[in-house]
């Protein structure tokens, strides 16, 4: 997870918190042993040596568990053999320790913990019955002895939840990458259903009409002398029928690029990243200082579209006026919606226009968001449409945490029943009192997150937990080491740590006056008490923080799956645009030119349905590959695609072509398929020249035409999206008028080493941009 001042934390937390609670959990049995050292030298010393062999065999968990089978689910590397061996060997230091050198039962909490790991029940039913033997052969009491083996019960499973969840922290962090692949190859699947079921029938039928066409005017032209009409469609005039199905044709294509268009703009409707990038690219290119602040949350979801579309068109609007110096954009999310801003400083109201207003209010209203636009204090233009926000999907914790919140419960539970066995019945209502309110203060602010009224909360749990100590019994310590755990999530970290501090040493202090101890045995008595409560304070620290952590790294997990969603959608989105948009385009006017020429030139129309056919058959390869690894393409191949389509048009083409490498035409060739697109949309050109040169290092692409149209305003946003594709390539793209002509250059840089000439695809990892953004009908340059 990102941690701390940016830093990979997650997996070092992770192994000091497994480390800290096993040595927590050992602490008071180490401390003990520390002071049988003087006496006995021998038995103090093997009880240190053995407490710290305890708690590094705990360690080993988090180093070698990720695999292993058990009631989680995992498959080890290590064979049964290999667990016995270390279990045994944790057992026999345990019981040696609690044997002979006379160590508190409550040690076996640590071998506890191994035997619930690895699903040992029987033995771990023996383990908790030969502690009870043990506590019988000392005398204990019976409700002492009771509360051993809950003392064992408690830091065995304490110790299990924490290792748990180190172990799920480890696996969600390694699979987030997997995870986020997962959700790439899901989406492009859906990508491609969707794309095939519409468009790719819409692309079949644009074939079979074209090939029909075809075969009735080479029937028509070669009439066969025996031949009698017979059906009613064979005696319709053949001008007549030939023009009806061109119609067909027509309508067809229009569909089907209408389709693409559309489909399009919802794969780009979960992010708003390329629309602001064009947008800031256009105002460059009009010289006005553009100021981005992007304050949602993606993806969107379909209102998308429509800020996407109130984006452009203001954004449009500003650089038609052509008076703004500044504009800045700015999204964030209110009240449950997204709001997007547009504010510029130049003239004014009419501006952008009443019809334009009338037609985005109309539109943002259509998916039940709201428009305005006006003058602001300042003198400022501004433009605000908002759209209810995309509500995120709850949070599904997985089985291993809803366990450890479990456990955590039960440590609640295990506190409650240990303090009421030790308070004396006049007290009781009292104990009872106290532990309900304490614990129902620790659910609802630890474990359930809840922030409201914390503050207060966390107060009065500490006089909850210190003021009853004197009347409670020695258990109600633990509710100190509790709220010591939760002072280190509710404040800020230093202040936090002095504060469980505080609390600690505070009940060390009042549990060991009020136990009527003195002289150096109310000192141990105080430092014991200190350490218990700090034993719980870490105990209680390390679940609450390991969920968190867990938590943490599946909202990185899933952002980044998110990510890569859009990302893919994205890609599909421009490579729709780019290369299906385009072919499209090309079909449909070379079906109106057919359409032309059927009376006039069957000849010459039949050659338009040829090439009608093979865009078609084209567009289908290439629709199939949109959803793959990306369309094979060459530069040469959109250069002769390119001037078949211009002149198919009835304009004369100028070609001036030197070789381009391949990493280079891959990016001039989307940057050529819109310039012609922006010729025959934008311009009543007669002559287009496209040269293409290499000098310096860098390639040239020029495409001019004549035939400009008088007012021609600045560019619009498809050039604004290919200023942002060239600039990721290391390139620039002008474009304008130029003494009656319209000139568009685009240069990038030739690569390092170029490498031998191949087909480069052009996918997502070439190094392009967000792309040109999906447009019903694109402004004027």
């Amino acid at each position: 997870m990102e941690g701390e001042r940016g830093r990979d934390v997650g997996p070092r937390v992770v192994r000091v918190l497994v480390v800290a609670v096993a040595a927590a959990l050992a602490s008071a049995h180490l401390l003990k042993g520390l002071g049988r050292v003087p006496e006995e030298p021998v038995a103090g010393v093997a009880v240190v040596v053995g407490c710290l062999a305890l708690v590094a065999l705990q360690s080993r968990h988090h180093r070698d568990d990720l695999g292993r089978t058990g009631w989680l689910g995992w498959t080890g590397r290590a064979g049964w053999a290999d667990w016995a061996g270390w279990i045994a060997v944790e057992l026999a230091v345990a019981l040696l320790l609690v044997g002979p050198l006379g160590v508190s039962v409550g040690l076996l909490c640590l071998p506890a913990a191994s035997l619930l790991l690895e699903r040992r029940l029987l033995p771990l039913l023996l383990l908790f019955a030969g502690a009870g033997l043990i506590e019988t052969v000392r005398g204990t009491g019976p409700r002492d002895a009771v509360d051993l083996l809950l003392t064992i019960a408690l830091g065995g499973t304490m110790l299990y939840a924490v290792i748990t969840l180190a172990q799920l922290a480890d696996r969600v962090r390694t699979a987030r990458l997997t995870l986020a692949a997962s959700a790439v190859t899901d989406e492009r699947l859906r990508i491609a259903s969707g794309l095939v079921g519409a468009l790719d029938a819409g692309l079949a039928e644009i074939s079979e009409l074209a090939a029909r066409r075809d075969t009735s005017l080479r029937g028509e032209q070669f009439p066969s002398s025996d031949r009698h009409p017979s059906t009613p469609d064979e005696r319709t005039p053949p001008t007549h029928q030939h023009t009806s199905l061109l119609d067909e044709l027509i309508s067809s294509a229009r569909r089907t690029l209408a389709a693409a268009r559309a489909t399009a703009a919802e794969l780009r409707s979960l992010s708003l990243a390329p629309e602001a990038a064009s947008a800031r690219a256009l105002l460059a290119s009009a010289g006005v200082t553009a100021e981005l602040r992007i304050g949602h949350r993606e993806p969107l979801g379909p209102a998308g579209t429509v800020l996407a579309t109130v984006l452009r068109e203001a954004v449009t609007a500003v650089v038609r006026v052509g008076d703004a110096r500044r504009c800045e954009v700015a999204t964030e999310e209110r009240a449950g919606r997204v709001v997007l801003r547009v504010v510029s400083d130049g003239v004014p109201t009419a501006a952008l226009g009443a019809d334009l207003l009338d037609g985005l209010a109309e539109r943002v209203r259509a998916v039940g968001g709201r428009l305005t636009a006006g003058l602001e204090a300042d003198g400022r233009f501004a433009v605000e449409a908002s759209v209810a926000a995309t509500p995120a999907p709850p949070p599904v914790d997985p089985p291993e945490l809803r366990t450890a919140l479990g456990l955590y419960w039960f440590l609640l539970v295990v506190f409650c029943l240990r303090v009421l066995m030790f308070v004396p019945p006049s007290q009781l209502a009292l104990g009872v009192v106290c532990t309900a309110v304490f614990c129902a203060f620790q659910v609802r602010f630890s474990i359930l997150d809840a922030t409201r009224y914390a503050r207060p909360a966390l107060l009065a749990s500490t006089l909850l937990a210190l003021l009853p100590l004197p009347w409670l019994g020695r258990n109600w310590i633990g509710a100190a080491g509790i709220l010591a755990g939760s002072l280190l999530f509710a404040l800020p970290r230093r202040a936090g740590a002095a504060a469980a501090g505080v609390v600690a040493v505070a009940a060390g202090v009042i549990g060991g006056v009020s136990g009527g101890a003195s002289g150096g045995d109310g000192f141990r008595s105080v430092l014991l008490t200190t350490v218990s409560a700090l034993v719980t304070c870490t105990v209680v620290y390390a679940v609450l923080r390991l969920v968190r952590l867990v938590r943490e790294l599946q909202r990185a997990a899933a952002g980044l799956a998110r990510a890569g969603v859009v990302t893919e959608r994205l890609r599909a989105a421009r490579d729709l645009h780019d290369l299906l948009g385009h072919g499209l385009a090309a079909i449909l006017l070379k079906a109106e030119l057919a359409r032309r020429l059927v009376e006039s030139d069957p000849p010459r129309c039949r050659a338009e349905l040829a090439d009608i056919g093979r865009l078609a058959e084209r567009g289908r390869a290439e629709l199939g590959a949109l959803a793959g690894d990306g369309p094979r393409l060459t530069f040469g191949s959109e250069l002769a695609s390119a001037a078949a389509v211009l002149e198919a048009a009835a304009i004369t083409v100028e070609l001036e072509e030197e070789p381009v490498p391949p990493g280079t035409g891959a990016v001039l060739g989307v940057v050529l398929r819109e310039a012609v697109t922006n010729v025959l949309r934008h311009s009543r050109a007669r002559h287009v020249r496209i040269a293409v040169s290499t000098a310096a290092g860098t390639v040239r692409l020029e495409v001019e035409n004549d035939g400009v149209p008088e007012g021609v305003t600045a560019p619009g946003s498809g050039i604004g999206g290919l200023s942002v594709r060239l600039a990721e390539a290391g390139g620039t793209l002008t474009a304008g008028p130029d003494d009656g002509w319209y000139l568009l250059r685009a240069e990038v840089p030739l690569p390092t080493e170029v490498p031998p000439p191949a087909e480069v695809p052009l996918t997502a990892e070439a190094p392009l941009a967000a792309g040109t953004p999906p447009r019903a009908e694109a402004p004027p340059r």
